[in-house]
C-alpha cells in the first residue's frame, strides 16, 4: 500500500503539518528559551490559520459559483418555458385562423351552391 516515504513523495510534501511533523521549519530547533518556543507556535498557528482562510475562501467561491449557476440554469429554464409557451399560443393562432378560413371558404361555396342551383332552376309555370 502506502508507505511513509510514499507520502513523503506526495505533491504536499513541503506542507506546514509535514513540515511539524518532521520537526523542520520556523523553529530551527531552537525551542530552548521559552520565547523561541512561543515564537515557533505562533508561528504554526499563524500558518494553520491562514490555511484555514485559504481554504474557506476556496469553498465560499465555489458556493458562490455554484449558487450562480443554479440561477443561470433557473433563468435559462424560465425563459424556455416562455418560449415554449409563445410557441403554443402560435400554434394555436395558426389553427384558429385556419380554421376560420376553411369556415369562410364553406360558406362561400354554400353561397355558390345556392346561387347556382336558383339560376338553373325551370321557370315557374304559367
Amino acid at each position: 500500500m502506502c508507505d511513509s516515504s510514499d507520502r513523503d513523495k506526495s505533491e504536499h510534501s513541503d506542507s506546514p503539518a509535514k513540515r511539524r511533523r518532521k520537526g523542520e521549519g520556523g523553529g530551527g530547533g531552537e525551542e530552548a528559551s521559552g520565547t523561541s518556543g512561543d515564537h515557533h507556535n505562533i508561528n504554526n498557528l499563524q500558518e494553520v490559520g491562514s490555511a484555514i482562510f485559504k481554504s474557506a475562501t476556496i469553498i465560499a467561491k465555489t458556493i458562490k459559483a455554484s449558487e450562480e449557476g443554479e440561477e443561470r440554469r433557473h433563468r435559462e429554464m424560465l425563459n424556455l418555458h416562455e418560449r415554449r409557451l409563445q410557441i403554443e399560443e402560435s400554434k394555436a393562432e395558426i389553427n384558429r385562423q385556419g380554421i376560420n378560413g376553411l369556415v369562410d371558404s364553406i360558406n362561400r361555396l354554400a353561397n355558390s351552391i345556392l346561387s347556382l342551383a336558383s339560376n338553373n332552376q325551370p321557370p315557374p309555370p304559367k
